[in-house]
């Protein structure tokens, strides 16, 4: 039991325990990254459950080395010391994680930055083009400037550097990869 809440705790810890949602509007339109349908519940989440499997694991194996108590009552005070690092767990999420996200603002200009495209229309001069980019499986479609205010030929392969009004900053992926 102690070792299955810690391989959830590290899963959680990993991926996180929010839940997974598509979004309705295309990730450039989004104004943060916080999602409020992908909050988690505050007490039934990965994290709480690995917190319970912990504290009642933990505890179950202290008691049954170090007591001669019957099994009932060493199951009992396992659970409520599971039920409590549960509750602990879930206080320190509903009181602390999800208000931090809540209140995080991200500066909207950033939220695709590193997002790799391609261009479907070229970029001339100080003019726009358009990008096509993938994620979360869905492709989305996007006026495109360079950087640099320089022409870049359709098909050609770019990093997203900022989003501004609806219009992406995009740098070569050649000029990325060298500095990589």
């Amino acid at each position: 039991m102690l070792m299955s809440g810690l391989v959830l705790g590290v899963f959680a810890m990993l991926y996180g325990t929010g839940r997974r949602v598509r979004p309705v509007i295309a990730p450039h339109e989004r104004l943060s990254e916080h999602d409020p349908a992908a909050e988690p519940s505050p007490l039934f989440n990965l994290a709480s459950f690995a917190a319970f499997t912990i504290g009642f694991g933990l505890t179950a194996y202290l008691v049954t080395r170090n007591t001669a108590w019957p099994m009932a009552a060493q199951i009992g005070v396992a659970g409520v010391v599971g039920a409590l690092a549960m509750t602990l767990q879930s206080v320190l999420i509903a009181r602390w994680a999800i208000p931090g996200a809540r209140a995080e603002q991200m500066d909207e200009r950033f939220l695709l930055q590193g997002t790799i495209g391609r261009l479907t229309r070229p970029i001339p001069a100080h003019g726009i083009g358009e990008l096509r980019y993938a994620l979360d499986q869905r492709e989305y479609l996007l006026p495109t400037r360079s950087l640099d205010g320089t022409a870049v030929a359709d098909g050609t392969d770019v990093v997203i550097e900022r989003v501004e009004q609806g219009v992406a900053y995009v740098e070569l992926w050649d000029s990325v990869e060298q500095r990589l």
